[in-house]
């Protein structure tokens, strides 16, 4: 749902020269999740994109459930369970080899002075850790770069039903 929600904005922040594709798993389990915090994440690896497509590009946004045993096979190292996947991909310049592990370091930044703070894919790594997921950049330079990010699955505690007091006699209040 929030994925559908941002749709409208992204495509303001965006512009007519990148386009833009979301699409929806089918039956996405739930996570726990900030979710303008997780705005904030899906705005900013946005943004980083239209960056890198000054001349125009696409950028896509995928969504989906992945199971335990789709897990152990993923292409990141992570620990088997079930998760959401939200990738993020860009047909932008892409980044180095050399600087793509520094990206998530706070005020590391390619941009020229006065165009950024390099905190921003900062503030999205910790967001994604403090929801206990993981977050991965792959990128080749001149084709584009994709963000994964796996939230882990949430499975609600279902709720106690209310105790019913026995024996209890009915006071009338005086207000």
């Amino acid at each position: 749902e929030a994925m559908g929600d941002l749709g409208n904005l992204l495509g303001r922040v965006l512009g007519e020269k990148v386009d833009l594709s979301i699409q929806h798993g089918r039956d996405l389990g739930l996570v726990m999740v900030d979710i303008h915090q997780f705005e904030q994440v899906i705005i900013n690896l946005a943004v980083n994109a239209r960056d890198a497509m000054a001349q125009g590009g696409k950028l896509s946004v995928k969504t989906s459930n992945i199971s335990r045993e789709q897990s152990h096979h993923a292409p990141h190292k992570i620990p088997e369970s079930e998760y959401v996947l939200c990738e993020i991909e860009d047909t932008g310049s892409g980044i180095p080899k050399e600087i793509v592990d520094k990206i998530w370091e706070p005020f590391f930044s390619t941009k020229d002075v006065g165009k950024g703070t390099g905190l921003g894919l900062s503030m999205v790594y910790g967001i994604i850790k403090q929801t206990g997921g993981y977050i991965f950049c792959d990128s080749v330079l001149g084709k584009g770069s994709v963000f994964r990010i796996y939230l882990p699955r949430h499975y609600p505690e279902p709720s106690a039903p209310h105790a019913v007091a026995k024996d209890v006699t009915p006071v009338q209040a005086d207000f």
